[in-house]
């Protein structure tokens, strides 16, 4: 026979936390499993400021006497009060130092932060998007180890399949210097390759983000598509353009926090460190492109990368903006729209700045005459080449040969002619 019949009813307090949603989803998974499994325990809520207040914490402890404690926000709490209760399920921090100053008795549970980052990287990655970056606060703004994690998943991803992220660590600002925050994220998403696709941290962070584009004039979800966490519907529904929000399974946790509790107070063991991943994805307008803008400019930019200069048959000779088109199998004025829409240039001057990168390449790395370097760059002839050399960067193909062949790659000039050409 079991200690619950034994015992009859066990004392459960339960924390509710900080965050509203996360914690009245873990909160209410925890209910339901009691309920479904009609456990006879009489349960009682307390807040932070029960925990803060001595007083109101001793009348807890001491006068109800509780048989076990679930904690859904271990970050900010006061460990060593948690002595005298023999039972604690804790919610884990990705930080093992918090984790540490637990009871040594303590069970935890928690979301798996990386499985968050892996199905948001999937969701844009599907979008055809090669270009990524990653937001959030700065350390020393709040505890961010959860997003620490998150940000690390991310951006391997990204790197694993051969793509860029940027990493956008945002500081701590107050009311009055909103503004300036909001121009200086601004100006960071406007430095993304595009498009772009951005994860934040949590939806409050992609509010942010969505505030800056528009401040930006950035086009979303044509050239940045955006992802948040948590799924908070006050936020992600009453935001234009409404956002694309991971939302992680809290109701899971709670589920998982009484099962652990009841195989405590049956047997005294229960598995420890069990985690939770994502409940569902609720897609919105930050990452519908429903023109399928993004998808047909990354598609267009790698085919220029690769045929710029020797052109796709049946040209012979230099990538044309009809013969890329037709590869595409679009008309040249979609494409011409869609494009300058995304990257805010013609497809024929993304043609020719390629061309210009490849033209400085061979005169740095390679000892080929001028003339040639022209023609396997398809410039139709060399005095075209230079022309538009001089027009672009103010010199003469010469010139920058000899300035830059025997310079180190970073210096100045060389970083000049390469931050020009992107």
């Amino acid at each position: 026979m079991s200690r619950m019949s034994d015992q009859g009813k066990f004392r459960i307090a339960i924390d509710t936390g900080t965050n509203p949603k996360s914690i009245r989803d873990c909160c209410s998974g925890f209910m339901r499993y009691v309920m479904e499994r009609s456990l006879p325990w009489d349960m009682r809520f307390f807040s932070d400021w029960d925990l803060q207040d001595r007083k109101a914490w001793n009348k807890l402890v001491l006068g109800w006497k509780p048989d076990g404690i679930y904690l859904n926000s271990p970050h900010d709490t006061c460990h060593g009060r948690f002595k005298r209760i023999p039972n604690v399920i804790a919610f884990e921090s990705p930080d093992m130092r918090i984790n540490m100053r637990f009871p040594r008795q303590t069970v935890f549970v928690g979301i798996d932060n990386r499985q968050i980052a892996a199905e948001a990287f999937r969701l844009l990655a599907k979008r055809g998007l090669q270009h990524f970056a990653y937001v959030h606060p700065s350390a020393t703004s709040e505890d961010i180890s959860h997003s620490q994690v998150r940000a690390t998943t991310f951006m391997r991803m990204a790197e694993d399949a051969g793509f860029d992220c940027t990493e956008c660590q945002r500081e701590r600002h107050t009311a009055a210097d909103w503004a300036s925050s909001l121009v200086a994220l601004a100006a960071e998403l406007s430095a993304l390759p595009r498009p772009c696709g951005v994860m934040a941290y949590n939806d409050r962070s992609a509010h942010e983000v969505i505030d800056a584009c528009n401040y930006a004039k950035l086009h979303i979800p044509e050239q940045i598509q955006i992802v948040g966490v948590d799924n908070q519907e006050d936020i992600c529904e009453n935001i234009l353009p409404r956002l694309t929000s991971i939302e992680p399974d809290f109701l899971g946790v709670g589920r998982l926090a009484a099962q652990r509790m009841e195989e405590l107070l049956a047997t005294g063991r229960t598995q420890n460190h069990l985690t939770c991943g994502v409940l569902r994805i609720a897609e919105r307008d930050t990452t519908r492109d429903l023109s399928g803008s993004a998808r047909l400019v990354t598609a267009a930019e790698k085919l220029i990368r690769s045929h710029a200069c020797q052109g796709l048959p049946p040209s012979p000779k230099g990538l044309t903006v009809q013969g890329l088109a037709a590869l595409l199998r679009v008309s040249r004025s979609l494409l011409e729209m869609r494009f300058s829409a995304v990257r805010g240039e013609g497809v024929a001057a993304a043609i020719r700045r390629r061309k210009l990168e490849e033209v400085c390449r061979m005169l740095t790395d390679t000892n080929l005459p001028i003339g040639e370097i022209a023609d396997r760059c398809g410039f139709p002839a060399q005095t075209h080449l230079n022309a538009l050399f001089r027009r672009t960067f103010g010199t003469t193909l010469r010139a920058y040969r000899n300035e830059t062949r025997n310079l180190p790659s970073n210096g100045v000039l060389a970083k000049n002619f390469r931050n020009f050409l992107v």
